[in-house]
């Protein structure tokens, strides 16, 4: 018996990276804006276990580096949205917010998601110093209910996905995508700035409303022609 198997890849999940080219001056202002900030206030403390965690108003700094990582952040939200809805097919905006996180020597972030947005994502400022296989990786876990009870040849449900920091990098995952990062080992700060992005859709206009219009627009037309020629 002969022929090939239709397969259908089903509930896809996707995760972007994207490596931003020449961005040793952008990291070099980051780290010192982020090691200055640390020093003005204590750490919010979300999800991170140690280190500190900025407000998450940082894309708001008026310096050249945090515009050009703004402007990263924008375009990779963007080609996303693109993977996923279609090239221009979402008619809408997109809000971003950010903040920044430095670990140090033992922290951690617990796993967790970040309700409420489309996407999330990480930049990495500075991927510190790694003294060991997984320290300071970022992994995600396999959504789907159940999978660690499956064995299944090749194993292919319930693997992580890991995810080595480099500076440079900006990795982009849906919101509700658990995750989580392994403690940090190294003897420099791990600095990297993590955000959230927000799609609000444009209103559709019903056609009710849109007869309605061109309606009182050709009424109004039809006016200002008879004005002119009275």
């Amino acid at each position: 018996m002969t022929g090939t198997l239709d397969l259908t890849h089903a509930f896809p999940t996707l995760i972007g990276r994207w490596l931003v080219p020449d961005a040793e001056a952008m990291n070099d202002e980051l780290r010192a804006l982020i090691l200055s900030e640390e020093r003005e206030y204590s750490s919010l403390g979300r999800s991170n276990i140690g280190g500190w965690h900025s407000r998450t108003d940082f894309l708001n700094r008026p310096e050249p580096a945090v515009e050009a990582l703004t402007t990263w952040i924008t375009w990779v939200v963007n080609r996303m949205v693109d993977a996923t809805a279609g090239p221009g097919s979402f008619k809408g905006t997109m809000s971003v917010s950010a903040w920044a996180t430095i670990c140090r020597t033992g922290a951690y972030h617990a796993p967790h998601s970040h309700p409420d947005s489309a996407w999330s994502g990480v930049y990495y400022v500075d991927a510190g110093a790694a003294d060991c296989s997984l320290s300071g990786v970022l992994e995600f876990l396999d959504p789907r209910a159940g999978v660690e009870a499956v064995t299944a040849p090749g194993d292919p449900y319930g693997e992580p996905v890991r995810v080595r920091p480099e500076a440079g990098l900006i990795v982009i995952f849906p919101s509700w995508l658990y995750h989580w990062v392994h403690p940090y080992a190294g003897h420099t700060p791990r600095i990297a700035v993590s955000f959230n992005a927000t799609g609000r859709a444009l209103a559709a206009v019903p056609a009710s409303t849109t007869d309605v219009i061109a309606s009182h627009e050709h009424y109004a037309s039809t006016q200002s022609l008879t004005t002119q020629q009275s």
